[in-house]
């Protein structure tokens, strides 16, 4: 699907990283086994860190949407005889114990965390989109920005949610193909190159650094 872009306005994008927790992206992470063999590249967090190195130079705001529950997983407790399916019982969050708020996994990578005095904020959420029920869209209508940067977990969840909410709200929204795992292997890939582009600008992180920076 070809379609042509205005050049990335740096001054109406919101860079919203999905997932980029210790227990997901930490060697010694409980889901980290899971997680790297997931990732396209070698190198995706580093891209990711590149991505965000170039947003906070040109002041642009950054969102972490971590998935994390409290104590026991209350808010996964309802089974009705396994028909209740999503990825933190798929996943086995519970028997786990991934993800706990106020414990190490679930806390924000420390190499990438909010740096205190920059318009940078976490999202704590038990479930994997964003919209409903968090202060996640009061965050980003107050930035007074317009277009969605998204990168992290998971193609066909996360970051899948996050660009569908936003166009059911007249946000823009930008992928970062380099910067998202392919958790489902062929599908997230048709993800990326099929569906995405009727939701989003599908991009490179160097393509995008690229057009922030006026190059």
């Amino acid at each position: 699907m070809e379609y042509e872009f205005d050049r990335v306005p740096v001054d109406d994008v919101i860079l919203v990283l999905t997932h980029m927790q210790n227990d997901f992206w930490h060697p010694e992470g409980r889901g980290y086994d899971f997680t790297k063999d997931t990732l396209p590249f070698e190198d995706t967090l580093q891209r990711i860190k590149r991505t965000i190195d170039a947003c906070r130079a040109l002041d642009v705001p950054i969102i972490y949407h971590n998935e994390t529950f409290r104590p026991g997983h209350p808010e996964l407790k309802i089974r009705r005889g396994g028909y209740v399916r999503g990825t933190g019982r798929v996943l086995r969050c519970p028997e786990e114990n991934m993800a706990v708020r106020g414990q190490w996994g679930a806390e924000t990578l420390s190499e990438i965390a909010p740096e205190p005095g920059r318009p940078e904020w976490e999202v704590d959420n038990a479930r994997v989109d964003p919209w409903p029920c968090t202060e996640f869209e009061p965050l980003i209508r107050n930035t007074g920005r317009q277009i969605l940067i998204v990168a992290g977990l998971a193609t066909d969840f996360g970051v899948s949610l996050t660009v569908r909410g936003a166009n059911e709200r007249d946000y823009g929204a930008i992928v970062l193909s380099d910067c998202t795992d392919r958790m489902l292997g062929e599908y997230s890939q048709m993800t990326m190159d099929t569906l995405f582009p009727y939701l989003a600008r599908v991009m490179t992180s160097d393509e995008l650094i690229g057009e922030l920076r006026g190059s």
